[in-house]
């Protein structure tokens, strides 16, 4: 479990118990399904924080039952969730501010909400031309070109999420799919035992270095227009599915701003990530890289 503050949902946990609920809620499920669900295997370290996560939920949507909520008073009442995180070394200050917390927490949900949360439609997944595999083009600051390649996107009416990794090109001439495919990716970590070696086998296809995002509806509507004053797409490699993203940045498609603005804002971004990843090279090229993804997805396909 990941902390980073005494609040409610200043844990990993509760946020993972907040997407699940709403994810499943929108979708017409019932409310006491859920729960049931999501407290069939509660874990020690967690069990508080997946508690008040659905209690806070159920309040949100006006379906916190009184039994429930007579739980969660006794839990904060007799401090148990303060003597856990004491068992787990949390400091006086951290425990303080639990306190705190969890007391407006229960004042917060012991009154029934005004105008409880009504489910959202789901969002719907579209086609998008940066999809998976997209190689795109683009000018540095200087004129000069470079190439991005679209990994690990999911496109949908109302959310975009978009990552994309910078390759070493720069040429002065528009480069073509072969050039692509001979260049590498400016980032260490493929294949890597040190950033991949705790997990399994099939993450060793993983990059870190990546530019990614979550685009909500707003930004989503930009999406495409605002990549297409900037992009030019000249291929498609297959999908190499999922970026660890441990070290991301992001475009800023959720700032309203002209196009000069934005592919401004772009060539600035990329010339500074360029400069700063000179020697993170993978050391496989772009087209080695793509046969073992090729190859690696045949043999899922085939177990």
């Amino acid at each position: 479990m990941g902390t980073w503050d005494a609040t409610i949902f200043g844990n990993d946990t509760s946020l993972d118990i907040k997407e699940d609920f709403f994810e499943r809620y929108n979708r017409g499920e019932d409310v006491n399904t859920i729960k049931n669900d999501l407290t069939s295997d509660l874990y020690d370290d967690d069990r508080y924080n997946v508690l008040f996560a659905l209690a806070h939920c159920m309040w949100e949507v006006g379906q916190l039952d009184d039994g429930f909520l007579l739980e969660i008073k006794e839990i904060i009442d007799k401090k148990e969730d303060l003597a856990l995180a004491q068992e787990l070394d949390a400091d006086s200050k951290f425990l303080k501010q639990r306190s705190a917390h969890l007391d407006k927490f229960l004042e917060k949900i012991s009154v029934k909400k005004e105008k409880p949360k009504k489910r959202i439609a789901p969002p719907v997944p579209v086609e998008s031309k940066y999809r998976n595999g997209a190689v795109m083009v683009f000018q540095y600051e200087d004129g000069i070109y470079g190439s991005l390649i679209a990994v690990d996107g999911a496109f949908f009416d109302k959310e975009t999420y978009y990552a994309y990794l910078q390759t070493d090109i720069k040429i002065t001439r528009k480069p073509t799919m072969e050039d692509v495919r001979s260049a590498r990716i400016l980032d260490p970590s493929f294949h890597s035992a040190e950033f991949n070696s705790f997990r399994d086998s099939r993450y060793y296809y993983t990059f870190v270095n990546c530019f990614s995002g979550y685009l909500k509806s707003t930004e989503t509507k930009r999406f495409e227009k605002y990549n297409d004053s900037v992009f030019e797409i000249i291929g498609y490699l297959s999908d190499w599915g999922s970026c660890c993203s441990a070290a991301s940045g992001g475009f800023d498609y959720y700032k309203p701003k002209s196009i000069d603005e934005f592919k401004a804002s772009i060539a600035k971004e990329l010339n500074k990530r360029y400069h700063e990843n000179l020697n993170t090279r993978t050391e496989m090229n772009v087209d080695d890289i793509d046969k073992e993804f090729i190859l690696s997805n045949t043999r899922k396909g085939v177990e």
